[in-house]
């Protein structure tokens, strides 16, 4: 019996979990009851926020006996050190489901070699994924655009009949081969028109429907700049009240998937910077590191600090100007109405094609934007930036509407 207020929603960590858990607020909100997973970090990060949530060993819940061979077999490939947010036994099964799968597809033998080349990428569970479907029998499925454990839950719904939709955070440009596949989620969630339009072009016609509603994520984005009071508080306590502050937000690798050259590390943007201050001294700046690539502050960071920790809304809230590479948080803060200066890449972080944010060539040419203009004439930059629109509510509305033509169809067949 299918139950048309029981949306299944899933996804990893990260950002992708932030689109996920603002959906599943507001169709609970809305008196829906969405089934959550959380694989990896985004379990965690679902429950850090109030939500009810389930992890990736659910998903096996009662048949693992059918998994012990592979759990011993994928032992091998587990990491040594695990995230402080995914426990043993998550990581553990999470393997087990990767390589069982590939056992029944392609046979043992060659199901390691796949692990043994490609690491946790060889991963597509779609045949766990539709006993775990055929168990919960959700109105749809919802996920982000991300592979592995996400698109197996489309691909096992989409044969299952049940409806499916998948939620874009950016431009799709890692994504775009799964998702042109003609096997792909039945509705499409993305960030503006422009994208959809390209998409579109590209050949999604006839295999998803694409909806321009904007990323659930982003929407805090709107009313930041009114948490005056709470700016006033943080920027008191890093000590940077009087002075216009730089963000500067690290990338997540050292070298961008689609070329050669290196991002650059923070040494490199103290050095750049710490003249620029010595010379404006009403500047100061802030190196934010990300998670997944920690960092000191450079030795000699006089005018320099270091994030202590802040959420990516709190670091945009105290920050002035945001100088990026490739991150997600350059987009985030253009949102919000800050100046932004996109340094060395902007082919690669795509968005400054669709707004007027400000282009450098290296960091040299970022420090001479940032000498030659006053914060004033930074912030007419910003006149070109993407609109933000409720896209919380109208990806929930869509899921509602999804689920209960899905009941309608099943009720008639």
């Amino acid at each position: 019996m299918i139950n048309s207020s029981t949306p299944l929603l899933a996804s990893y960590g990260g950002g992708h979990a932030n689109i996920i858990a603002a959906l599943a607020t507001r169709l609970t909100e809305w008196g829906m009851s969405p089934i959550t997973v959380g694989f990896t970090t985004a379990y965690q990060a679902f429950l850090r926020q109030g939500l009810s949530a389930r992890n990736v060993s659910t998903i096996i819940k009662g048949r693992e006996e059918a998994y012990e061979n592979a759990a011993e077999l994928a032992h091998q490939f587990l990491p040594q050190q695990g995230h402080p947010d995914i426990t043993a036994a998550e990581t553990r099964d999470y393997f087990a489901i990767g390589l069982h799968d590939l056992i029944l597809e392609h046979g043992q033998e060659h199901a390691l070699s796949l692990v043994e080349c490609k690491g946790r990428s060889a991963f597509e569970p779609i045949a766990t994924m539709e006993s775990f479907l055929e168990e919960l029998k959700p109105s749809c499925i919802v996920t982000t655009t991300s592979p592995r454990f996400e698109l197996a839950l489309l691909r096992a719904g989409k044969r299952l009949g049940i409806p499916t939709l998948a939620v874009a955070d950016i431009f799709l440009q890692r994504e775009r081969g799964w998702v042109l596949s003609g096997d792909y989620a039945d509705h499409l969630c993305v960030l503006n028109e422009a994208l959809r339009d390209e998409l579109l072009q590209q050949g999604l016609k006839g295999h998803t429907e694409v909806h321009a509603t904007g990323n659930p994520a982003f929407d805090p984005l709107l009313t930041l700049h009114e948490n005056v009071e709470r700016r006033k508080e943080l920027r008191e306590q890093l000590g940077v009240s009087d002075k216009v502050l730089v963000l500067w937000p690290s990338a997540s690798v050292q070298q961008a998937e689609f070329t050669d050259r290196p991002f650059v590390g923070s040494e490199d943007v103290a050095a750049v910077l710490e003249p620029l201050c010595d010379e404006r001294p009403e500047y100061a700046y802030m190196l934010r590191p990300h998670p997944n690539a920690p960092h000191d502050l450079p030795v000699g960071a006089r005018h320099g600090i270091l994030d202590p920790g802040l959420s990516p809304m709190e670091a945009i809230l105290v920050s002035d100007v945001v100088c990026f590479e490739v991150s997600t948080m350059g987009l985030q803060a253009h949102l919000a109405g800050l100046p932004t200066i996109c340094v060395g890449f902007p082919d690669i972080a795509v968005f400054p094609k669709y707004s007027n944010t400000l282009v450098a060539t290296d960091l040299n040419e970022m420090a001479s934007l940032l000498r030659e203009r006053n914060l004033a004439e930074l912030q007419c930059s910003v006149g070109g930036r993407m609109k933000l629109g409720n896209a919380t509510d109208t990806v929930a509305k869509l899921i509602i509407d999804i689920s209960r033509h899905s009941k309608s169809i099943r009720e008639e067949s």
